[in-house]
């Protein structure tokens, strides 16, 4: 560091006051860096920064920022240990917590720097004549609190050109040469329940706990079997390192599962629990609530009440919804409050790649924050601003009426997932049955296609149990999401129950797209529950009405429905067909949710009439707009898919029951089984993989499949085709003539050959008879032959009855 001095005398700066005698000289003895008593865990690449920063010449004045408990005193005593050595002076470090005013900062300084006795001749510009030619890296903890000292700050600098300060301060100090590093929460663990103890204990936040629960409660020290129950606590606490000591206390007297429940309470169970702390450190980290206290104290008024305010947002919240709540003020000013928040650490900006930027704030000083509006009476008129704010989200105008259009307003409400909810908790709190059938109703569709199957299903019966005359066509709507998401659930007989109330209350509403819906919906629920002849009469029904009424969605609908139908049949020529003209109206008119499902069906229809370029097109981006949509439903479609084209098109067994395996999982992950027209194919091809395996096999390639995320299993669909140890199903031996037949054809010549008739060719590749029966005419046509004698014969003749079908 002592490169980067001059060897100039350094300016007095404008203004000072010179002192008149000799100045104490620097005695750090009472400024010696503190010694913590237990080892700081993690921060390995943030003490490595912020050396790094110190290092650089032009970073003088360096702040640690961030909110109350974070860490920020030992991350700036464990940098200046680092970097002491490469100052000739060493570093001092000064606590200002118990400093009261502004007006107290410099002599406080003063007497730190010279000992007690000679700080009794403090007199204003001493310790720049003190620090003049030092090379010293001074360190200033706790300074939030007196930040209108800071030109005590600038004129030191400006003074002593060898000196460098790092600060730790709740805000920013706002001067000229400030650079901050925000210090943040401790990494968490992953949440998947296949992780590793290992991996938990390598997120810092658990191996904080663990260290301070061993050290609180030596007696019984944590087991490795803890480390999961751990990592959830921690979650819930947002890897904040003084919550975490302060709950890792309480394991002398309470049980982790007891803490868990606790902290999954609503808010207002976390702050009771994190007390108690060491009787030695200052009062404001004896509690969690008193350290958030400290920063709430130095705010003014008016960005009191923004923060109260801002803590009913639950998974933080945008700039407009801050502007929503502070409707009175000017928008700029509510911007210039925000903004005071997120200096003061108590709000949390985020900058998103390519999306709307957010606000968020951890749970504990949220939940601070809902005490305040409780203490000041502000929680009523507060929680109908905020549900209001939810409902117009949720009937955005950009939505269109199945209440979802486009990945980014499917991105949008996911974020505001945790409003929405806390929106229809308040208005089922308050019986609002007209205001909770309408936000469920406008938000079935966002449930539908990010896989909320289950939640959004409980959310729109419970609003169903309320009367409200007055709303049909908000019942109406919530009867629809209820009924689809019932019949994506599987419970199709529930589904059938929602969606029969609909298509009555549709013709009573006047709508002709409402009553084509529920004409479609009550086919397909009618078909799944072997109604066939019922099934046909709404499906007709509803692609009539449609068509005359020029309504493409319900049309493409009908279309998808009768390819799927067709296929179900054995008649993939028709399905492809009808497939093929959904997915044109479908992308004609921008109806996105409905195309991966399309592109899937698709998939199916043309492996079976072994058009396997084309159906692993259709299955790779049905796959890919699935995930991009954030639809499990779809992305789990799509795995299974690809896994029968893998066995089908590619002989690839062991990735078929790899892509089934992790399907499995994901199926159980959003409570998805299957239906009994998915059981009539999926069954007997399990079966046959697990035959083909062998038991043991089949079960390990199962459960590694099953150990996939869903990136994983994404990444492992794509490499269909790819090749794996096994032989493809229809491989040609080099030289061989194909004489034009297609992979699935060679397939089934070769089983004809050997004596198989329809049936058992139809179960044996897992395709219906009067699907064998197409390929078998077009192998005559090809071959020129006429009987099952001749294309034996032909077979034989030409070498094709060497080809492996394994």
């Amino acid at each position: 560091m002592d490169a980067m001095a001059s060897d100039a005398p350094a300016p007095q700066p404008s203004g000072s006051k010179v002192v008149a005698f000799p100045p104490p000289g620097l005695d750090l003895s009472q400024a010696a860096l503190p010694s913590p008593r237990t080892p700081l865990v993690g921060r390995t690449q943030e003490v490595e920064a912020v050396a790094d920063l110190l290092h650089e010449h032009e970073v003088r004045l360096l702040t640690l920022s961030g909110p109350g408990g974070v860490g920020k005193t030992r991350l700036a005593i464990a940098v200046a240990g680092r970097v002491a050595p490469a100052f000739s002076d060493g570093a001092a470090f000064i606590s200002f917590a118990n400093v009261g005013s502004p007006e107290d900062v410099e002599p406080a300084l003063f007497q730190a720097l010279v000992g007690h006795e000679a700080g009794r001749d403090f007199s204003p510009g001493a310790i720049g004549q003190i620090l003049r030619d030092r090379t010293l890296l001074l360190v200033l903890d706790n300074f939030e609190h007196v930040t209108a000292a800071t030109d005590v700050i600038g004129d030191l600098l400006e003074t002593c050109r060898r000196l460098t300060v790092l600060v730790t301060s709740r805000v920013p100090l706002r001067v000229a040469g400030e650079r901050e590093f925000q210090v943040q929460p401790l990494p968490l663990p992953g949440r998947s329940t296949r992780a590793e103890f290992g991996d938990l204990l390598d997120a810092d936040a658990v191996r904080l706990f663990v260290q301070c629960a061993n050290a609180s409660n030596s007696y019984a020290p944590v087991t490795p079997d803890a480390l999961p129950v751990i990592g959830e606590i921690c979650r819930r606490l947002d890897g904040l390192p003084l919550a975490i000591e302060l709950a890792a206390a309480r394991t002398t007297h309470l049980s982790l599962s007891a803490m868990l429940d606790r902290l999954e309470q609503p808010a207002g169970s976390h702050l009771p629990l994190l007390s108690r702390g060491r009787r030695d450190l200052p009062p404001r980290q004896q509690t969690m609530r008193n350290a958030i206290a400290w920063s709430y104290d130095l705010l003014t008024s008016d960005e009191q009440q923004l923060f109260r305010r801002m803590a009913v947002f639950a998974g933080g919240f945008p700039l407009d919804a801050a502007e929503w709540m502070e409707a009175g003020r000017a928008p700029d000013a509510t911007l210039d409050l925000l903004a005071s928040l997120v200096e003061n650490s108590l709000v949390h900006f985020e900058r998103p790649a390519a999306a709307v930027a957010r606000y968020t704030t951890l749970a504990v000083i949220r939940e601070f924050g809902l005490e305040q509006l409780v203490a000041h009476g502000e929680t009523e008129q507060v929680r109908e601003r905020h549900a209001a704010w939810c409902l117009a989200i949720a009937e955005h105008p950009e939505a269109d009426e199945n209440g979802a259009r486009g990945d980014a307003r499917l991105h949008m409400l996911e974020c505001e997932h945790d409003n929405l909810r806390a929106a229809l908790r308040w208005f089922a709190e308050q019986g609002d049955g007209r205001h909770l059938l309408q936000t469920t109703g406008a938000l079935w569709a966002f449930w539908r296609d990010r896989g909320h199957y289950h939640e959004g299903r409980r959310w729109l019966e419970l609003a169903l149990d309320f009367e409200s005359e007055d709303a049909l066509e908000y019942r109406l709507r919530a009867l629809t999401g209820a009924g689809a998401l019932a019949w994506y659930a599987t419970d199709v007989a529930q589904a059938y129950f929602w969606m029969e109330q609909t298509l009555p209350l549709a013709r009573e509403v006047g709508n002709r797209e409402d009553e084509a819906f529920a004409q479609l919906n009550l086919g397909s629920m009618a078909w799944e529950l072997g109604l066939f002849d019922q099934a046909a009469a709404h499906q007709e029904a509803g692609l009539e009405l449609a068509r005359n009424a020029n309504l493409p969605e319900p049309t493409t609908v009908a279309l998808h429905n009768l390819a799927y139908q067709a296929w179900q049949r054995g008649d993939p020529e028709s399905a492809a067909r009808w497939g093929e003209e959904a997915l044109a109206l479908a992308r004609e008119h921008d109806l996105s949710w409905i195309v991966p499902n399309i592109l899937i069906g698709l998939g199916s229809s043309t492996t079976d009439l072994g058009d396997y370029a084309r159906a692993d097109a259709f299955l790779r981006e049905g796959l890919e707009l699935g995930r991009a949509r954030g639809n499990l439903g779809d992305v789990i479609e799509a795995l299974e898919g690809l896994a029968r084209f893998a066995v089908i098109g590619h002989g690839e067994t062991e990735r078929a029951t790899r892509l089934f395996g992790a399907a499995a999982t994901l199926r159980a992950e959003i409570s998805t089984p299957y239906v009994e027209s998915d059981r009539a194919w999926i069954d007997p091809l399990q079966a046959e993989l697990r035959s083909s395996l062998g038991p043991d096999r089949f079960a390990s390639v199962w459960a590694t499949g099953g150990g996939f995320s869903q990136e994983e299993a994404g990444a492992e669909a794509l490499t269909v085709g790819a090749g794996e140890t096994q032989q493809p199903s229809a491989v040609v031996p080099r030289g061989v003539e194909t004489h034009g037949l297609t992979p699935r054809e060679m397939q089934i010549l070769r089983l004809i050959a050997a004596g198989r008739v329809n049936r058992e060719v139809a179960d044996e590749l897992y395709i219906s008879p009067a699907t064998v029966a197409r390929h078998v005419a077009n192998i005559y046509q090809k071959l020129d032959v006429d009987s099952r004698a001749k294309l034996t014969a032909f077979a034989l003749q030409n070498g094709l009855m060497e080809l492996r079908l394994d």
